[in-house]
C-alpha cells in the first residue's frame, strides 16, 4: 500500500483499493493523473471532474457500468 501526500489522490486512491486492490489502485490513478498532464501528487480540486471521467471509463471493465458510474460520483464529489 501506498500513502499520497496529495489528499485528493490519498482519498481517490481509498476508493478504488476495496473494489480493485493496491496495485490496479495505484495504476489507474497514475495513468489517469498522467493523460491529464498530471501527476498524482499534483491533483486540484478543478481536475476532480476530468479524472473522475476518466477513471469510470477505466474501471468499466473491472467493476461494471454501475459501478464505475458509482466511483466517478464519489470522486466528483470529494471535498
Amino acid at each position: 500500500m501506498i500513502t499520497y501526500n496529495n489528499p485528493y489522490a490519498q482519498k481517490i486512491y481509498a476508493l478504488l483499493i476495496p473494489l480493485v486492490g493496491d496495485f490496479v489502485a495505484r495504476s489507474v490513478l497514475k495513468t489517469q493523473t498522467s493523460k491529464l498532464g498530471l501527476t498524482e501528487e499534483r491533483i486540484t480540486k478543478s481536475d476532480l471532474q476530468n479524472l473522475a471521467e476518466g477513471i469510470r471509463k477505466g474501471m468499466m471493465a473491472f467493476i461494471g457500468g454501475d459501478g464505475a458510474t458509482q466511483i466517478a460520483s464519489k470522486i466528483t464529489s470529494i471535498i
